[in-house]
């Protein structure tokens, strides 16, 4: 019988479905735009831009979810556990940030003008809007981050005043 880690994580499912979804729609939408891509003059500069200022945006989504939220636990092992979740959530956020990058990357290499054949240029902007399609999936649930982190804060400041306030630590009860 094998025996379970109580460390792991499991994964949950719903995040499993959502993530071939995303992908799916990724391989869906590079087949499809790939013949506009090709023929729009302005479509690389306004991939840039936007991945860019995507990419700005997810740093300071991660200098949030990394700021203190490992000082508010009453013990060490309060605090290990919110490092793993801080470790798990900038994981995630790593991968949308190496995302935006191979956007960058692939949309640097569209623009090349260079002698390379006509299949691997179609191939290296598949690989683009591949890329840009799975960039913009993940970038929804960046506003979501932002407030999930900004009233969790502001919940743990009410409680600690509270608890400053009334004399109730953890584990004491008003009744």
């Amino acid at each position: 019988m094998a025996t379970m880690s109580v460390d792991r994580p499991r994964i949950s499912q719903q995040k499993i479905i959502i993530a071939l979804a995303s992908v799916a729609l990724a391989g869906v939408a590079s087949w499809f735009l790939q013949p506009w891509y090709h023929n729009s003059e302005n479509a690389v500069i306004v991939l840039v831009t936007v991945f860019s200022i995507l990419a700005g945006f997810l740093a300071a989504v991660m200098a949030i979810v990394a700021n203190d939220r490992v000082l508010r636990g009453r013990n060490w092992r309060q605090d290990t556990y919110y490092l793993r979740l801080i470790r798990n959530e900038l994981l995630r956020h790593k991968l949308t940030f190496y995302i935006y990058l191979m956007v960058l990357v692939l949309a640097f290499l569209t623009t090349l003008d260079s002698s390379w054949p006509s299949l691997a240029q179609q191939v290296t902007e598949h690989a683009l809007l591949f890329f840009t399609t799975l960039g913009i999936v993940h970038s929804f649930q960046l506003p979501e981050v932002l407030s999930r982190k900004h009233v969790s804060a502001m919940e743990h400041q009410i409680r600690r005043r509270r608890e400053k306030e009334t004399g109730e630590g953890p584990g004491t009860s008003s009744n």
